[in-house]
């Protein structure tokens, strides 16, 4: 009960940041709602309400413009990379490479099929077909084999990338990972997969230079709510290393192989349908 009870309110947080998110990285949208807001509290009769509200909005939209500015949004994200050790270049099992929206998802898959090049990792995990099939293409013009891609079709948030992964890496024996994504969502992303038993190595894939600063500030912002929520949720408690090898129940129900996993079968398919 209590684990639906925070799947629940996991999924919901999900849709509701990224829907916020959307809301706020519109600069013109936000300013022209609080100067519409500001116009009609000047037509107040009360001197008092209108004096205040009027402050307010004010107040408000100086504050989101000091947000969405650099002063803001470097030092944010710069402090969701302290505590993440560097990648000193070791070898591991695999590549994990998580999600996101084309838009900000930068140059990590091309990073993923290098790092398997130089024979630095033996395979890739992936979420989401279209990525696989992505990373298939990027893979085909190399010597790289296909049967190389691993990864989940189900996965919608950070923790469900990490329990998908635990429950199609651990069983083969794979418990050391480089992590690719990018800096506001690796701290969050780091301590989830390591709360799974997995030695994780972060890889910082850099977010795209198009990628404005309102929306960098408020994946920042995105993450430090996500930070306190999945520590709220109990997200981060480390389960024993050796876990890995045997998942638990919670994770292999909600991510079943046969209705989950990325398979060879499957990128076949869905390459021969493009």
């Amino acid at each position: 009960m209590l684990e639906a009870l925070r799947s629940f309110i996991g999924l919901r947080w999900t849709r509701f940041s990224w829907g916020l998110y959307n809301l706020l990285t519109s600069p013109f949208a936000v300013t022209l709602a609080l100067l519409v807001f500001i116009a009609v509290m000047l037509l107040a009769r009360s001197p008092r309400i209108r004096r205040w509200m009027t402050r307010g909005a004010i107040a408000l939209l100086g504050t989101y413009w000091f947000v969405i500015s650099p002063l803001f949004s470097i030092p944010a994200t710069q402090l969701l990379v302290q505590f993440v050790p560097k990648d000193a270049g070791q070898a591991a099992d695999a590549v994990v490479v998580l999600s996101r929206s084309r838009e900000i998802e930068g140059d990590r898959y091309n990073m993923a099929v290098d790092m398997m090049s130089t024979g630095r990792v033996p395979r890739v995990f992936v979420t989401g077909r279209q990525q696989s099939i992505n990373l298939v293409e990027k893979i085909q013009q190399t010597n790289l084999a296909k049967e190389q891609v691993l990864g989940t079709i189900c996965a919608r948030t950070t923790r469900q990338e990490a329990y998908s992964a635990a429950s199609i890496l651990g069983p083969q024996g794979i418990n050391s990972i480089v992590l690719i994504t990018d800096s506001p969502h690796m701290l969050r992303s780091w301590l989830t997969f390591k709360s799974l038993g997995f030695s994780v190595i972060p890889h910082i894939a850099p977010l795209p230079q198009h990628v404005g600063w309102s929306d960098r500030s408020f994946l920042a912002v995105r993450e430090y709510l996500g930070l306190i929520s999945y520590a709220a949720l109990g997200r981060f408690n480390q389960r024993p290393p050796e876990s890995l090898s045997q998942p638990a129940n919670d994770i292999l129900e909600d991510f079943p192989a046969e209705r989950c996993a990325i398979t060879s079968e499957r990128l076949r398919q869905w390459t021969a349908q493009r």
